[in-house]
């Protein structure tokens, strides 16, 4: 699908979940009177909250590339925001291209032990958060199928780690079974895919000690609920009866999974989205929910921007070394 046709589909997306998320015209009036009785105080913590998670997604980068050096912390937040910074306010989510590449280039780092350790990065997220959603659907009042579809995710996810622990060991069976289906795929494929499996094994070696993949999982698990912890503090700052710690875990589960779709800069209408849907399980209506989603997403949005803007000043990079970094990805 050409660029152009792929940031179309993102928009309408976006359209489609925020005309969704918003609730019809007669209502409008509850909304107004949700958000004025916000604490927009709570802004700050929850600004805060989401820069220390950047750092604590930043350390946990520095583990993953452990395997390659010790890499100082400032290079990794600096990509890490500067990554951020780009997904808020550049289609595509171009940040997920501009961060390893900025980090191989400020410190010498092989691209592609750079690009393994983020894959692994994106592995690590999607197996904590639907170990989240196992909790969910076993402790928060949902609908047969969606338990049904939550316990499925689980047996996943449980699944993919065991495949990549045996890719981490070298197992014959793994590797076999991996390769039997790139065999499937076109031979120009295949072989970029093949080449991308060798560099993942190799950024798996960093996990090899028993103390060190679990300071890796321990690191997963506590960044998700530092994530978690701001939507439980938007509850307190919007006044929602919502439980902290199921209602937490059902927004980042919902929220994750809702921004995982394409969509517009900075995540806007499937963010509002997913915690509309999420809260419904709590019994709180769209009028009462659309506040919440937007004073959680401004806070994110607002320090991202922040942070980004600064790390973008002090590396010198420009928005035409990001729209070359992003081509370069394109095309290569």
């Amino acid at each position: 699908m050409k660029r152009w046709a792929r940031i179309a589909v993102g928009i309408v997306i976006s359209i489609g979940a925020m005309y969704l998320a918003v609730p019809p015209r007669e209502e409008w009036p509850a909304v107004r009177a949700a958000f004025a009785r916000v604490q927009y105080w709570y802004v700050l913590p929850l600004a805060l909250l989401s820069a220390y998670s950047i750092v604590v997604r930043a350390q946990r980068w520095r583990l993953l590339l452990s395997p390659v050096g010790t890499l100082r912390f400032l290079p990794l937040f600096s990509a890490t925001c500067i990554g951020f910074f780009c997904n808020m306010i550049l289609p595509l989510r171009v940040g997920v291209v501009v961060r390893p590449v900025l980090l191989a280039r400020r410190t010498a780092t092989p691209v592609s032990s750079v690009i393994a350790s983020v894959f692994l990065e994106r592995l690590l997220d999607m197996v904590t958060i639907l170990i989240f959603l196992g909790v969910v659907v076993m402790l928060v009042p949902v609908s047969d199928a969606v338990r049904r579809s939550g316990l499925v995710f689980v047996i996943f996810a449980f699944t993919a780690v065991t495949v990549v622990v045996a890719l981490q060991r070298r197992h014959w069976l793994a590797i076999g079974l991996v390769q039997w289906g790139l065999a499937r795929l076109p031979s120009k494929v295949r072989m970029r895919a093949d080449a991308a499996l060798h560099d993942f094994i190799e950024g798996l070696q960093g996990i090899g000690g028993g103390g060190m993949f679990l300071r890796i999982a321990a690191s997963s698990l506590f960044l998700w609920i530092v994530i978690a912890s701001v939507f439980g503090i938007g509850f307190m700052a919007c006044g929602l009866d919502v439980p902290p710690v199921t209602g937490s875990l059902a927004l980042v589960t919902v929220v994750a999974g809702a921004v995982s779709a394409p969509s517009a800069p900075g995540f806007i209408g499937t963010f509002q989205a997913g915690c509309v849907v999420a809260l419904s399980f709590f019994g709180v209506g769209r009028a009462e929910a659309i506040p919440y989603s937007f004073i959680v997403w401004t806070a994110q949005w607002l320090m991202q921007i922040v942070l980004g803007g600064v790390f973008l000043m002090r590396e010198n990079v420009t928005f035409h070394d990001i729209q070359s970094v992003d081509q370069g990805s394109t095309h290569g």
